[in-house]
Order: structure tokens, then C-alpha cells, then sequence
């Protein structure tokens, strides 16, 4: 399921993969009929590191006609990741720090 409800409000939502696969539809971003071009989306990653696989998320998303308006993880392992992507314009949410969770 690629779209959720939520108090009775539907979340639309995609995966972006990070390798186009032979199988299935063969789209390197799946759910796109439930988002329509244009709109504004949410990134949530479970783990960001140097934020190179983020990175060619939002890179897909927007060449595919899509906004980004909130980049989000679990945890920041705290290795550039959320300098990387404030210099390319995106403020980094962490639910988690390595920091934190190692204190």
C-alpha cells in the first residue's frame, strides 16, 4: 500500500527506489498515480549518513515535476549528511541523533 489513512484523511505516498527494477512496473519512482506532478512532498528516510541516497531521491523526485517541502529521518548518524543538505537548500529533521542515542 502506497497510500494511507489517517483520521480519516487519505496520505498519498511514493517510494522512490534507489535502483529502477526488471520486475514489476519497472518504475524507478513507484506510486506517482497516487501523487499528482507538482505537488509538494515529504521525504522520509530511515537513516542518513552522507545523504547521498536522499540526495538522488530528491533529485528523481524533482526531475519527475515534484516539490520537496520536508526531509525527514529516524536518525542522523552525524557523518554531513544534514550540512549536505542544507547546502543544497534542505533543512534535515531527526527524530534521532547518533549523539543522542548514544548518551
Amino acid at each position: 500500500l502506497l497510500s494511507y489513512t489517517i483520521n480519516g484523511n487519505l496520505l498519498p505516498g511514493l517510494i522512490v527506489r534507489k535502483q529502477t527494477k526488471n520486475h514489476g512496473t519497472g518504475q524507478g519512482i513507484e506510486g506517482i498515480q497516487n501523487v499528482p506532478t507538482g505537488s509538494s512532498v515529504a521525504l522520509l528516510e530511515d537513516v542518513i549518513t552522507t545523504a547521498g541516497t536522499v540526495m538522488k531521491a530528491i533529485t528523481r523526485l524533482e526531475k519527475a515535476g515534484y516539490r520537496i517541502s520536508y526531509v525527514a529521518t529516524v536518525i542522523d548518524r552525524q557523518e554531513g549528511g544534514r550540512e549536505a543538505l542544507a547546502k543544497a537548500g534542505y533543512d534535515l529533521q531527526a527524530i534521532f541523533t547518533r549523539e543522542e542515542l548514544l548518551s
